[in-house]
């Protein structure tokens, strides 16, 4: 349904503070979670209005997702705040469809999303696009192709940060088309995309000599000292990269590929 109309506009506001009133009335509901459904539903208030919505019946799923979308995923919100969120719109919706003031319920069309333990819903992809494109323009230095290669592994190859700083030069073949990886079900062979390919044989050929100081290190990726980056040192240099494009809130939880989509082509197992 079209948001926008030349109807007489009706005051959003409005139900919410009879929402919250009919809260009160039922009593049992805590002061943190009035004080919670009124912050998220007055936010919802200002997007709709800015967009041009005049009464709830006009409010449908999909402005509800684009809500929740910019208010929880691009801030890099959790999957907790996503499901407390998706939670008010509910409760709320359900309290207009029983007043009459709207025919049906439209964030019972949203998905709760699937919690996991500290999991961080993904970077959209406008974002995830925004951080290749910065990976592209990254200098060609010693730590500026590492960095790059580092944004490959993680966003383009779908590797977690331990398996990245787990990789040594006996993982890559000769021609830098193939990695070995360590998953939980045993080594893999990973054929590498182009993008990662051409990153990892540049790092190899320019950077990684540059940086190593002790011939026998062969950890594939290095700190500006020539040691094994670490765990924590490839979370630092990405939350740094990410600031450096303008996103506050990366990490390689959230760098990584969504589920559900192709990571990378595996091979068979090595032996």
């Amino acid at each position: 349904m079209n948001a926008r109309t030349d109807a007489p506009s009706e005051a959003l506001g409005i139900w919410v503070l009879r929402f919250l009133d009919a809260r009160i009335a039922a009593e049992g509901t805590a002061p943190s979670t009035l004080r919670s459904y009124r912050h998220v539903l007055f936010r919802l208030v200002r997007f709709l209005e800015a967009r041009g919505f005049r009464r709830w019946a006009e409010v449908d799923a999909p402005a509800l997702q684009r809500f929740l979308d910019e208010n929880v995923l691009q801030r890099g919100g959790s999957v907790r705040t996503w499901n407390q969120r998706l939670a008010v719109l509910r409760a709320f919706f359900r309290f207009l469809a029983q007043e009459g003031a709207i025919a049906e319920n439209p964030a019972l069309a949203l998905s709760w999303r699937l919690p996991t333990r500290g999991s961080r819903l993904p970077l959209p992809p406008d974002q995830r696009q925004r951080l290749m494109d910065f990976a592209r323009s990254l200098p060609e230095t010693p730590l500026g192709l590492r960095d790059r290669l580092i944004l490959h592994l993680i966003g383009k190859l779908g590797l977690r940060a331990g398996q990245a700083v787990a990789l040594t030069l006996e993982d890559i073949d000769p021609e830098g088309e193939r990695l070995r990886i360590q998953t939980r079900a045993g080594w893999r062979i990973y054929t590498l995309p182009a993008p990662v390919r051409e990153s990892l044989i540049r790092y190899l050929q320019t950077g990684r000599p540059r940086l190593v100081r002790d011939p026998e290190n062969q950890a594939l990726l290095l700190n500006r000292r020539g040691d094994l980056l670490t765990r924590q040192g490839l979370w630092r240099a990405i939350r740094a990269l990410g600031r450096r494009a303008g996103l506050p809130d990366v990490s390689p939880e959230r760098l990584r590929q969504p589920p559900g989509l192709p990571l990378s082509t595996p091979g068979k197992e090595a032996g």
